[in-house]
């Protein structure tokens, strides 16, 4: 287990990182790949045991572990490393007239010391993807792991000691009083992901300091099936979104809103991809047993369900809630976890309303082969990101930006997003030393407007 950082060790290593990023090391492309290269070789290594840190927190089958927690993350560090120099390069603009002879850039600079709160559901992933970015964008990082998931919590300490020195990324652990005394601190910028309510506590504390921050929260995630939907496939893989990781996914499906002249069917189709995949055979636990107990007192009403809840292993059994009504309690809370709350509607502006009186999600999904339809939910129902006749794509490509809008939060990462979000623009002009410059600004000026408006029409 994990030695907790104390508060006044928080103070040492918040200085150490200061030094070491005014030093300038961090500014060298060189460094960062080289950091980089020695992360992903460590990643490779350190598979076994990483997977194993996953099953033990979450239960989580290793299938979904590589691809979503392993491999994405080597994904991640490859693609930064080989396009560093590219996504570092200045962006030359134009300059006006009279501004010449000269040469105008945008510059990506970072910002420099850095803290990223990370959450349990992908205790890796969304610990170390902004990490890396933090890290090719040129910024020393603190990184909190979350204390929920404790073997992955102990992973990250262990692993993060063999990557990198302390003074670029120091892994502090313990509970919320740590956290606390971490936003404190008087970082330059913070990375934080988890929920709406803890991620308002996050926003206020860097508000008093003026330290920007990225939040990545979560929300409910509609996905809506008109009646023109293959509802098979809508069935397949909704489910397959819904369920992966056990539910616990901030952008995964949350409900689903099915128009009523197709409900029955819909839930019909539901029931067939159950008799066909086995979820409750390979499907990741609740992280511990006050999560699962939250979420078995969401369950009323009619259910469908593949298997039988084992509380002994915080498992909860694939369950659809096909009678849900829009005012239910599983529809007033983020569900995150194994439970598919099925709503009806019947008229395309009533449903609409409804949504956005749900809040703006990390994700909108929609089912249709009705292109002004798909269209109408794109336009009017804000999110972070959109799917149409699939889910969770949106948020797995590293060539999209990811991230949310209102109480989804705010700010955008994943590839060279990330690298952008941990740095900031600075423009840069530079001039020659001649000593002919007709438009300096110099009094007297007697005359000179006269020849400005000739000049600057």
């Amino acid at each position: 287990m994990p030695i907790t950082i104390e508060t006044q060790d928080i103070d040492t290593i918040v200085a150490a990182q200061r030094d070491f990023f005014q030093r300038g090391e961090t500014r060298s492309l060189a460094f960062r790949e080289a950091t980089l290269k020695r992360f992903e070789d460590e990643l490779v290594r350190s598979q076994d045991s990483l997977l194993a840190a996953l099953a033990e927190d979450l239960g989580k089958p290793e299938v979904e572990a590589f691809v979503s927690e392993y491999f994405f993350l080597l994904e991640e560090a490859r693609l930064m490393r080989k396009k560093l120099r590219r996504w570092a390069k200045p962006q030359k603009v134009g300059t006006p007239m009279y501004f010449l002879p000269g040469r105008s850039e945008i510059h990506r600079d970072p910002f420099g010391v850095t803290l990223v709160i990370a959450p349990w559901n992908y205790p890796v992933q969304l610990a170390l993807s902004p990490v890396i970015a933090a890290i090719a964008a040129g910024n020393t990082v603190v990184l909190k792991p979350s204390e929920i998931s404790t073997a992955t919590e102990a992973w990250l300490v262990e692993f993060v000691g063999r990557c990198f020195a302390p003074e670029l990324v120091s892994v502090v652990t313990g509970d919320a009083d740590i956290s606390s005394a971490l936003l404190d601190q008087s970082f330059d910028f913070i990375f934080f992901t988890g929920s709406t309510k803890v991620g308002r506590i996050v926003a206020e504390k860097a508000a008093k300091q003026l330290i920007p921050a990225v939040l990545e929260l979560g929300g409910k995630c509609p996905c809506v099936i008109d009646a023109s939907a293959d509802l098979d496939v809508a069935a397949k893989r909704l489910l397959a979104g819904k369920f992966f990781n056990g539910g616990q996914t901030c952008f995964a499906p949350d409900f689903v809103a099915v128009d009523e002249r197709v409900k029955e069917k819909f839930i019909e189709a539901c029931e067939r991809v159950f008799a066909e995949v086995p979820w409750n055979e390979g499907m990741a636990h609740a992280v511990n047993r006050e999560s699962y107990e939250r979420l078995t007192t969401l369950v009323s009403g009619r259910v469908i369900r593949q298997g039988e809840d084992d509380p002994e292993e915080w498992k909860l059994a694939p369950t659809i809630l096909p009678d849900a009504q829009w005012d239910d309690a599983v529809m007033l809370e983020e569900v995150f976890g194994a439970i598919l709350p099925v709503v009806t509607f019947s008229d395309v502006d009533e449903l609409i309303k409804e949504l956005r009186g749900h809040g703006a999600p990390l994700a909108v999904y929609v089912f249709s082969a009705n292109k002004s339809f798909i269209q109408r939910i794109i336009e009017e129902v804000p999110s972070g990101g959109v799917c149409v006749n699939d889910t969770m794509k949106q948020s797995s490509n590293l060539k999209l930006p990811f991230g949310g809008v209102g109480e989804s939060g705010h700010g955008r990462y994943r590839g060279e997003h990330g690298f952008r979000a941990f740095t900031y623009q600075r423009a840069v002009v530079r001039r020659w030393l001649w000593k002919f410059d007709p438009f300096a600004m110099l009094p007297p000026y007697k005359g000179k407007l006269k020849w400005l408006r000739k000049v600057m029409k």
